[in-house]
């Protein structure tokens, strides 16, 4: 974990340890204080007191106003849970929810508890019951996966035995598009989470890759490589209609749409070397946005539209910057290793990256100020994460 100074100031809060019933001897993957605690570190608005018991002294030394616990029963293949809010002074309930699961979602009905709790008191949705889409290397062989937002319960889903990478969601969470190079070139395809097979988009584009979503209206950027460069292109994956958005004979990749789906960026070699550039959503009006550095790629839009993140070459190292829409305000947020395709979280307060600064390819997610780098994944290697969209109704 990296251990930095937070510009972004948090709410202590205390976890008290469950009281778990384990009255059919199952055995739980994890505490469930352990994983209220990590969801608090990583929703980027916490400071977690882990206790065993009240301790009224020590969370008031750590400014804790509030503290959580609750009690897990598992009786006949089901979990009922119950997660209660209190004041540390008082001992007086705030609110308190309850969950009834399979044991299989108890760390869904967690997650639920973390987002009601940063709703109470911060009155915003939170993002502890969303997903994030990553390629890692399984038996060789890069794959897309998706997983909670935590890495637990990690699921592969493409299968196919060729390269696939650079995943995207859909507006509604239930498809994944992505890039295979199954047919010997780079294609687009899209994947229902809900079934397990692959669709093959604009089939009519020889080589095309790094699909990124319109939030507004579902239509994908992407790059297609042609004889005179890569060139931007947008597309509709319900008709199959596309087109052509830039047109130069430079490289341009890595297109991201705005919050609002009215402008994108993307990154150009046409100055020399890679920069971000911003377009109008029919690529018209293209402006320079980063100024600072020599090679910079794989921008991303902030949920807000107030900044950007991107990756950076500094030092001979890639490494993951935010700025202003107009590339003033620049800050570094990573020094370690080789810092990778920034992903905003759905509330803008955390961002998942890939590093290799455990000497493999890994996913992080650190406060959007670069504080409390948290790895999430510990095995294989793996890359390019993508966090899934707002949680559509709200609180779940």
């Amino acid at each position: 974990m990296d251990i930095s100074v937070s510009t972004d100031k948090t709410l202590p809060i205390g976890v008290i340890n469950f009281d778990v019933d384990k009255s059919d001897g199952s055995k739980l993957e994890e505490l469930p204080e352990k994983t209220l605690a990590r969801d608090f570190l990583l929703s980027g608005r916490f400071t977690p007191v882990e206790l065993e018991q009240y301790d009224l002294f020590t969370l008031s030394k750590e400014l804790a106003k509030h503290y959580v616990t609750g009690t897990l029963l598992i009786k006949d293949g089901q979990a009922t849970l119950e997660c209660k809010l209190y004041a540390t002074t008082s001992r007086e309930l705030v609110t308190g929810f309850a969950y009834t699961s399979s044991l299989e979602q108890i760390r869904t009905s967690l997650h639920k508890c973390t987002d009601n709790l940063v709703y109470q008191l911060w009155g915003v949705q939170g993002f502890a019951s969303t997903q994030l889409a990553w390629v890692s290397r399984i038996d060789g062989k890069k794959q897309v996966v998706v997983a909670d937002y935590d890495g637990f319960r990690k699921r592969q889903i493409t299968k196919h035995s060729s390269v696939n990478f650079l995943p995207a969601w859909s507006t509604d969470n239930s498809k994944i598009y992505f890039t295979s190079l199954r047919n010997g070139r780079t294609q687009i395809f899209e994947r229902t989470l809900s079934g397990n097979m692959d669709k093959h988009l604009f089939p009519q584009i020889d080589q095309a890759f790094g699909p990124s979503v319109n939030p507004k209206d579902g239509t994908l950027l992407f790059s297609v490589i042609g004889q005179n460069g890569t060139d931007i292109w947008q597309g509709n994956p319900q008709t199959g209609n596309a087109a052509r958005l830039i047109y130069t004979a430079s490289i341009e990749v890595s297109p991201s749409w705005s919050p609002q789906g009215t402008a994108f960026l993307f990154s150009s070699d046409k100055g020399g070397q890679p920069q971000i550039y911003m377009a109008l959503k029919d690529g018209s009006d293209v402006q320079r946005v980063s100024f600072f550095g020599r090679y910079n790629e794989s921008a991303v839009w902030s949920p807000d539209g107030e900044r950007i993140a991107y990756c950076s070459m500094d030092s001979g190292n890639l490494n993951i910057y935010t700025s202003a829409i107009d590339g003033s305000d620049v800050r570094k947020l990573t020094s370690e290793g080789n810092n990778e395709r920034p992903t905003w979280s759905p509330d803008g307060m955390a961002i998942a990256f890939s590093s290799n600064r455990s000497g493999t390819s890994q996913i992080y997610i650190m406060r959007r100020d670069g504080s409390g780098a948290t790895r999430i994944t510990n095995t294989g290697e793996n890359s390019s994460p993508v966090w899934s969209n707002p949680i559509k109704g709200g609180i779940p």
